[in-house]
C-alpha cells in the first residue's frame, strides 16, 4: 500500500511544499509485524542526486505486536546533507518503544488462533504518529521521525558510550537504566525519558525568559536611561528566585570556570555572606574551612617547592611576609607582626636606620617584643666533625646567627624608649625580649641529640628549623581536614 503524505499529516517546524512530500509504504511481514518504508519526494531526490536510486526507499517504522514494540529508524531527510537518508541520530540507528498493551493481540475463542491489532494502512500509521507517539518525538515522516531537536542532548550523551547503536524506551523501568547483554542497546524507562524531556523544556523556557529580561534591560539602559537619567534611573537586573541555583546546578567543575566566572562566584559569596548567616550558617562555616584548607594546601606546596631548590633569604622573607601566620607558629603565644625589615638607631621602624631584624613581633596580650631572624634551609646547624664520640658542636654559621640575634635583642632593649616615642602607633614593651631563629633542617638521627641539647640550653632564644615549620603546617592542615569531614 502506497500513499502520498498530504496536508492532513500533522507537521512540526518548517512545512514542506505540496510538491515536496515523501510517500509511505506499508508492508506486512507475517503475523503481528508490519514495516513502514519512506521514500523522499522527487524534488529532494533530485537535489541529492539520487533520483531513480532504488536504495532511496528506507525503513522508517516497524510495528511488532508479539514484542509489543514500535521501532523507529530515524532518517536524515535533508538532501543537502552528506548523510542524506542515513541515520538521523548517528550513531543511534533505532529507537524502540516497548509498552505493555501498546499493540493488542486477540485470541479467537473458536480455534485459539491469535490475531493482532496494529497499523496496517497509511491512515492507521498517520493516526498512530499523531495520537499514539509519546511527547518528545518528531511525528512527521518528512522530517525523518526520531527525537525532537530539543532532546538531541540525549543522543549526544549516548554517543559517548562505545558500541551503542540502539535506544529502547520501556514501561518496565522507572528511573533506572541499563545496557543490553550484547552491549549495543541502551535501555531507559518512559518515566526517566519524560523527566529529561520536561527538564529540558523548563531550561528552554527559563532561557527564553532570561533572554527577554536581558533585552528589556539593554533597551532601557541604552534608549531610556541615556535620554533622561532622572526620569529613567538605572535599574539593577532583577533575578527570579532560585535562578542562580538552577544556573549553577548541584555541581561545579572548577576546570571549566573562567577567571571572570571565579571573580563572579567570589564576589557573590562576599556580598551574600552576612545576609545568609541566619539560614546558611553551617554551609558558610564549611566554606570558611574550605578556604582555609585550600590556602594551607597552596602554602604547603610553596614551602615544599622552595625546600627542594636553593632559595635565598630574601625569597624566604618574601614568602613569610605574604603568609605571616607561618611565623606565628614559631611562637607559643599569640603574636602580631609589627614590621618586616625593622630598623632602630633613633629612627622609625620603617626608616633607613640600622637593620635590627627580619621581623619584629609583639605579644598580642602583653605587648612584649620578639624578634625573628631568617636564614636558609641549607645552613649547617652542627659541625661536620665530632667534638667527642657522638657529640657535635654547633656550626660556625649557627653560632654566628645566634650571636646576631642576641645582638639584635640587646640593641632593641637599649633603644626601646626612643622607639616607643617615635612609633606611638605601635604598643611595645620590653619585659623580656624573645628571639627566634629560623634556620637549617633537623640533622640526621646521629646528630639530633647534639642539636637538641644545644638549642635547649639557649636562654631567651628559640631555634626552629624549616622542616619543623613545614611539619607544623601539615599538622594544621590535618586538623582542618578532620574538622571539615566531621
Amino acid at each position: 500500500m502506497v500513499a502520498l503524505l498530504g496536508d492532513e499529516m500533522a507537521t512540526f517546524g518548517p512545512q514542506f511544499g505540496d510538491d515536496d512530500k515523501g510517500r509511505l509504504e506499508v508492508e506486512p511481514h507475517g503475523p503481528g509485524r508490519v514495516d513502514v518504508f519512506f521514500t523522499p519526494s522527487e524534488a529532494r531526490l533530485r537535489a541529492a542526486g539520487r533520483f531513480g536510486d532504488p536504495t532511496a526507499r528506507v525503513l522508517l517504522l516497524r510495528f511488532d505486536a508479539k514484542k509489543e514494540s514500535t521501532t523507529l529508524f530515524p532518517v536524515n531527510t535533508m538532501p543537502t546533507s552528506g548523510s542524506f537518508l542515513g541515520p538521523k541520530h548517528d550513531p543511534i540507528i533505532s529507537i524502540e518503544l516497548v509498552e505493555a498493551n501498546g499493540l493488542a493481540s486477540i485470541v479467537d475463542d473458536f480455534d485459539d488462533s491469535e490475531h493482532f491489532v496494529l497499523p496496517t494502512t497509511i491512515d492507521d500509521v498517520e493516526m498512530y504518529l499523531n495520537e499514539c507517539m509519546p511527547s518528545g518525538f518528531t511525528k512527521d515522516p518528512n522530517f525523518g521521525l526520531g527525537l525532537d531537536r530539543t532532546l538531541t542532548f540525549i543522543i549526544q550523551a549516548l554517543a559517548q558510550i562505545d558500541d551503542i547503536e540502539h535506544l529502547r524506551l520501556t514501561d518496565e523501568k522507572t528511573l533506572e537504566v541499563s545496557r543490553s547483554e550484547d552491549g549495543k542497546t541502551y535501555e531507559m524507562g518512559f518515566q526517566l525519558f519524560d523527566e529529561l524531556r520536561r527538564g529540558a523544556g523548563r531550561f528552554d523556557d527559563k532561557a527564553r525568559m532570561s533572554s527577554r529580561k536581558k533585552k528589556k534591560q539593554l533597551a532601557y539602559s541604552n534608549l531610556l536611561h541615556r535620554l533622561d537619567k532622572d526620569t529613567f534611573p538605572l535599574k539593577l537586573f532583577e533575578r527570579e528566585p532560585d535562578e542562580i541555583a538552577e544556573t549553577i546546578g548541584r555541581t561545579i567543575v572548577d576546570a571549566k570556570l573562567s577567571e571572570n566566572d571565579r571573580a563572579a562566584v567570589v564576589g557573590l559569596a562576599k556580598v551574600a555572606v552576612r545576609s545568609s548567616l541566619n539560614t546558611q550558617r553551617g554551609a558558610i562555616i564549611k566554606l570558611h574551612d574550605e578556604i582555609e584548607l585550600a590556602s594551607i594546601d597552596e602554602l604547603i606546596a610553596h614551602v615544599e617547592a622552595k625546600l627542594a631548590v636553593k632559595t635565598s633569604e630574601p625569597q624566604w622573607q618574601k614568602l613569610f611576609e605574604a603568609n605571616p601566620f607561618i611565623l606565628d607558629m614559631a611562637f607559643n603565644v599569640p603574636v602580631l607582626m609589627l614590621q618586616g625589615q625593622a630598623h632602630v638607631g633613633g629612627k622609625k621602624l620603617t626608616g633607613a636606620g640600622e637593620k635590627i631584624t627580619d621581623f619584629l613581633f609583639a605579644n598580642q596580650l602583653t605587648d612584649n617584643l620578639a624578634i625573628l631572624e631568617i636564614k636558609t634551609p641549607g645552613m649547617p646547624l652542627l659541625s661536620s666533625k665530632e667534638y667527642r664520640s657522638g657529640v657535635y658542636g654547633p656550626s660556625p654559621d649557627l653560632v654566628s646567627a645566634v650571636t646576631q640575634v642576641l645582638n639584635q635583642m640587646n640593641h632593641l632593649q637599649s633603644d626601646i624608649f626612643r622607639l616607643k616615642a617615635l612609633n606611638p602607633e605601635h604598643r611595645m614593651e620590653s619585659f623580656g625580649i624573645r628571639g627566634v631563629l629560623v634556620a637549617g633542617v633537623i640533622p640526621e638521627s646521629a646528630r639530633k641529640r647534639s642539636f637538641e641539647l644545644y638549642r635547649s640550653a639557649l636562654a631567651g632564644i628559640s631555634i626552629i628549623t624549616f622542616d619543623e615549620l613545614l611539619a607544623k603546617l601539615r599538622s594544621l592542615r590535618a586538623l582542618l581536614a578532620s574538622d571539615l569531614s566531621a
